[in-house]
């Protein structure tokens, strides 16, 4: 294990998937505008999420070059309904925020307040869970093991996906500035860090449990 990765596991992520994202980078560009039009409109999220996850898995593995977009059809034709539907969760609870900020607004009652906070926090720690949710359709588990999975995930590393979310939000704003940038490199780089850091960690737990086991 480097010194860096035992500081830092997110900057060791960064690192390397600035070298993953360099190395691939006319697939990374592809991921992002097939994620781009697939998300379009909204609705569709998770699945084009599930999409550009199983994307970066093909670019992963050791025996492929380029993308296996059959197994990406595949994927989503496969998880399309619960994706969407792990999608939709976290843009319910913001809009139902929304509302009740609004209404907080014009009313300034204290339920109204609560009750936008409260879904405000539902919201963001949904958008949590769904990230090792989506990567655990997108490698083919089933609904319930992946929400189970991602759940248990987000609770053990709540440090570690937070950061992440603050990352991705930080590159979508990044990308957005530089405007065609989110259409061509967001979802390639974002979702490639996300399988890196989620599966970085994953493996230093697997790490020390097999330590703990052979003492």
């Amino acid at each position: 294990m480097t010194r860096t990765t035992d500081i830092d596991p997110m900057y060791a992520s960064l690192e390397r998937t600035a070298r993953f994202v360099w190395a691939n980078l006319v697939s990374i560009v592809w991921i992002s505008i097939g994620w781009f039009l697939a998300a379009l409109p909204i609705v569709t999220l998770g699945a084009a999420t599930v999409g550009a996850y199983r994307a970066v898995l093909s670019l992963r593995e050791d025996d492929r070059e380029g993308i296996d977009r059959t197994a990406v059809r595949e994927t989503v034709r496969r998880q399309f309904v619960h994706a969407t539907l792990l999608g939709l969760v976290p843009l319910v609870l913001f809009a139902i925020a929304a509302n009740y900020a609004l209404a907080y607004l014009v009313s300034e009652t204290v339920t109204a307040g609560l009750l936008a906070l409260c879904c405000g926090y539902a919201g963001l720690y949904a958008t949590l869970v769904s990230m090792p949710t989506l990567l655990g359709l997108a490698e083919g588990k089933p609904m319930t093991a992946a929400l189970r999975d991602g759940i248990v995930w987000t609770a053990r590393h709540a440090v570690g996906a937070v950061a992440l979310g603050v990352v991705t939000v930080a590159l979508l704003v990044l990308t957005s500035l530089l405007t065609v940038a989110v259409a061509l490199l967001f979802a390639g780089i974002a979702f490639a860090l996300h399988v890196e850091f989620i599966s970085s960690v994953d493996e230093g737990e697997t790490r020390v449990a097999t330590g703990v086991t052979d003492r």
